[in-house]
């Protein structure tokens, strides 16, 4: 890989015809960027093979001014600090970073005044992060909202309702309220439902996956989950259990491979490694 220092006019269509001319060579830019310095356009563009860009550029009348290897590595980008903690590293190695950018496959680009020890900085760098695989993260908002509308607010036990809503932007509200045992709206959802409905959706959704790269054809699931919530002497609770009931149709493919798949789809599933509640599984696998 190569990176281009290439001077364009400071004018519209400089950059369009540097463009033209690497696209009539078959030449695919990398990455790179351009800038406009005391009325010209200074370019740094990274390509596969640099002879060939230079040739076209040079055959277009465009002036190449520098051609130079470059470091290739990658930053884990979810976490802050990174660039930070690569330039010190290069600094006290005695490597001074005169250009940097991103490819198309998110590798930082470096070009520097010492390229060997630049790459034993990079070489170690890469070793350190891949003895530890960084974590993916993802990260889900939602939102709760109750309001005493006309009522006394919550002078009392008794004095407000349950009722409230559960949203997340772009998506309808769900109308949630407390467990009619404690003085909730049995018309709405509780947490306790969402509880267990998110364990049953979790399960469901891997188990499908599982089926789908097992060879295994499933055409209806169902699941009639259940939870048990036990209360202390103080009202406070913690649920005990909470059983899975999924009954499968499959069209095609071993029934008992796809009833071995539900204790994959535990072992997976997101939620039920979130919790510390017991949870069991009764799989029904039938054929359709």
């Amino acid at each position: 890989m190569k990176d281009l220092e290439i001077v364009l006019d400071d004018r519209p269509g400089a950059l369009a015809e540097m463009g033209d001319a690497l696209g009539q060579a078959g030449v695919s830019i990398e990455g790179g960027g351009v800038f406009s310095i005391d009325g010209s356009g200074i370019a740094h563009f990274l390509f596969n093979d640099g002879a060939d860009a230079a040739g076209a550029l040079r055959s277009a009348g465009i002036r190449v001014a520098k051609e130079r290897d470059v470091v290739t590595l990658r930053l884990r980008q979810a976490e802050p600090g990174q660039l930070g903690a690569l330039a010190r590293r290069m600094a006290d190695a005695g490597v001074n970073i005169e250009i940097i950018y991103s490819d198309h496959d998110h590798n930082l680009i470096l070009v520097v005044d010492d390229e060997a020890r630049a790459r034993a900085v990079s070489a170690e760098w890469m070793r350190e992060r891949s003895s530890v695989a960084p974590a993916k993260r993802h990260r889900y908002e939602t939102s709760v909202h109750w309001s005493a509308g006309d009522g006394p607010g919550t002078t009392n036990y008794r004095s407000y309702a349950r009722a409230h809503t559960i949203g997340a932007e772009g998506k309808l509200p769900i109308a949630a309220s407390a467990d009619p045992a404690f003085r909730g709206d049995a018309t709405r959802y509780n947490p306790e439902e969402l509880f267990v409905a998110s364990i049953s959706a979790c399960h469901m959704l891997w188990y499908l996956h599982l089926c789908s790269t097992s060879g295994i054809v499933v055409v209806d699931y169902r699941d009639e989950a259940s939870g048990t919530l036990e209360l202390g002497a103080d009202g406070s609770g913690r649920f005990v259990n909470v059983t899975l009931h999924p009954a499968v149709a499959i069209r095609f493919g071993d029934v008992q491979a796809a009833i071995d798949l539900h204790k994959r789809a535990h072992e997976l599933c997101f939620i039920a490694r979130s919790v510390n509640v017991p949870i069991e599984v009764k799989p029904e696998v039938f054929v359709s």
